[in-house]
């Protein structure tokens, strides 16, 4: 078990919003298992939140200024879950300190941002963990058929975010908090097929805002001053096509993946089915065979069930004490916030993006799944 004869591990979390709580009830169940790992100090804007929330999770020390946090000997590593503007400025602060660092998404909305954090962090050599993390059990399950047996060549992805936009009528729609569905949601099926696919080669987008006078779900009215539709095509060195999308206009949710193969499909998360496997060369061993969207040779798997020693935070502890590799280190985190960057660029331009960095993939993928120039497929 992690924790076991390891060194405490002590934490300090750098924004007091909702966003925090799953971080602090994460921290307080691996400490109940016996992982010596805990959150001993706050920082917020304003002294209230910052004291309120160190008073809740029985933090020792409450700060308003992050650099002032950085600064506490007996912090180990930080989680940066402050506005989105803050993230990346605020980890090259955390890896100048020498502290380890959990940046929530995006990592940045300034390029230049990322670039320096990814400097810092060189420099110090501190763990940075850059979410969204998509290790969810279905996704783990489903790299068991993602080969050449059950699919055959990997031909192409698709995956989307969408739905009818945040319900509430506050700061999701002000420019100044620099999100709308690129920063706020289109991170996260682009980390899915960045995790299946590996790093992309090029890409095309188009973003705009198609309801500018929102009614939202809280009953309120917002004139909305960020993109609601974002569409990005992504081009691989093999040659397959990535489609992504995240649409804020949409009247149910939609969030799925699929991975496409010349002779099969892997479904994850769409439309109520959690992990559906298409094989047209062999059923999966503990595969049931099942009616989906009307595709033949379709089959759902069973799914492990979640525990917190599979979450974010016990990922991150891992990562610390070296007892496991970072599956969405910053290598992977730049090449997702380049394609964001490039997307707007894209879209800006009407031009195609050639994109700079590269990530490896952590899962051991067969070395000719994307390779489909060497025969008859």
């Amino acid at each position: 078990m992690s924790g076991s004869g390891k060194r405490p591990l002590r934490l300090g979390m750098i924004g007091c919003g909702q966003i925090s709580t799953r971080f602090f009830n994460q921290a307080e169940a691996l400490n109940a298992l016996g992982w010596d790992v805990r959150f001993v100090a706050t920082c917020a804007r304003t002294e209230a939140s910052a004291s309120a929330k160190a008073a809740e999770r029985n933090c020792a020390r409450w700060y308003t200024d992050h650099r002032q946090l950085l600064a506490d000997p007996d912090v180990d590593a930080v989680v940066i879950a402050t506005p989105h503007a803050l993230h990346a400025s605020q980890g090259t602060d955390a890896a100048n300190a020498g502290k380890h660092m959990l940046v929530e998404k995006p990592l940045t909305t300034k390029w230049d941002d990322a670039v320096s954090l990814q400097s810092a962090v060189a420099a110090s050599g501190v763990t940075c963990m850059a979410l969204p993390f998509v290790d969810t059990p279905a996704l783990l399950k489903a790299l068991e058929y993602a080969n050449e047996a059950y699919l055959g060549r990997i031909t192409g992805i698709e995956a989307e975010l969408s739905f009818a936009g945040p319900p509430r009528s506050n700061w999701y729609y002000d420019a100044s908090a620099e999100g709308g569905a690129m920063m706020d949601t289109m991170v996260y099926p682009l980390a899915r097929v960045a995790a299946l696919m590996g790093p992309a080669s090029r890409l095309t987008a188009r973003v705009n805002t198609l309801i500018p006078h929102r009614l939202t779900g809280d009953g309120g009215r917002v004139e909305s001053q960020v993109d609601d539709q974002v569409s990005v095509l992504l081009e691989y060195e093999g040659g397959q096509h990535g489609n992504v999308h995240s649409i804020w206009t949409r009247s149910y949710m939609t969030n799925g993946t699929v991975l496409h193969g010349r002779h099969g499909a892997i479904f994850l998360g769409r439309y109520g089915q959690p992990l559906v496997i298409k094989s047209d060369r062999q059923a999966p061993p503990d595969g049931t065979a099942v009616e989906y969207l009307g595709i033949p040779n379709c089959y759902t798997v069973p799914v492990p069930a979640a525990d917190v020693t599979g979450e974010i935070l016990a990922h991150f502890v891992r990562a610390i004490r070296g007892e496991a590799p970072l599956h969405c280190g910053l290598d992977i985190g730049m090449h997702i916030a380049e394609q964001q960057m490039a997307a707007y660029e894209s879209a800006r331009t009407g031009r195609a993006i050639d994109l700079k960095t590269r990530f490896d993939l952590w899962w051991p993928r067969e070395a000719s799944a994307m390779t489909l120039s060497d025969g008859w497929h």
